[in-house]
């Protein structure tokens, strides 16, 4: 199947969710587990449901955050999805939230859609293509100074007191430090320019897949790292900072 045609999968596949968690979203949200700081809603498996029926047509494999790994085949080329990036937020109302669906080949990112429902804002992009906000081409920033340069983060809860205070360091220089409560979001941003820094520890890779390809495909860069348990420390930025 063309890489453009797999495009159109996807963002129908976003679109269709989007539209589905929009419907929902006045409605009783029951929820499955709650642990820690984490909160899952039956909607949560529902909406990915969704997305893998659109996705299950393209016989590739999928890895969803609800339900796993589906492998179709052998080969490495892998839809990643996160059905509703921000749960908490869509739980409380809160604008932030977004459905995230990737294409790739190990570490290579060949399309990334992110459905911002709340504000009807579809991203995608597709290598050697470009990126994309509504049909309309997005880059990312020319912003290259801290001291007016736009962070997104998350911050590192822990119990050493030596790490937190090294981190409000970090970001002392910044003019501006935003916590959106969503790491897909926070990718658009910056692959819009709304946005030029984003870096957080303990994301899972569903949480930013989407973000490579877009924010790489809109000029900007992409840096992650596995820390433990499948968690990642991720610095995606304009390519000026």
């Amino acid at each position: 199947m063309e890489s453009s045609a797999l495009l159109e999968i996807a963002k129908e596949a976003a679109l269709a969710a989007g539209k589905f968690l929009v419907d929902k979203k006045n409605s009783l949200k029951k929820v499955s587990s709650e642990i820690g700081r984490d909160i899952k809603l039956e909607l949560d498996l529902e909406t990915e449901l969704l997305i893998k029926k659109h996705l299950e047509q393209t016989e590739i494999n999928i890895l969803g955050e609800e339900t796993g790994l589906a492998a179709l085949n052998k080969e490495n080329l892998m839809w990643v999805i996160d059905p509703l990036d921000g749960t908490s937020n869509y739980f409380r109302g809160l604008p932030a939230c977004c459905v995230s669906i990737a294409l790739l080949n190990k570490d290579e990112a060949f399309i990334g859609v992110i459905y911002d429902f709340n504000e009807g804002d579809l991203y995608y992009s597709l290598k050697g293509e470009g990126a994309f906000k509504n049909g309309e081409k997005i880059t990312v920033s020319e912003i290259s100074s801290k001291e007016k340069a736009s962070l997104t983060t998350g911050i590192p809860f822990s119990k050493d007191i030596e790490m937190t205070q090294e981190y409000i360091e970090f970001l002392r220089p910044w003019k501006k430090v935003r916590m959106f409560g969503s790491a897909a979001l926070s990718c658009a941003y910056v692959a819009s320019g709304k946005c030029d820094f984003y870096h957080e520890k303990g994301v899972y890779l569903w949480d930013f897949a989407a973000g490579i390809s877009l924010v790489q495909e809109a000029g900007g860069k992409v840096q992650s790292k596995e820390i433990d348990d499948n968690r990642y420390e991720v610095i995606i930025t304009n390519g000026k900072l």
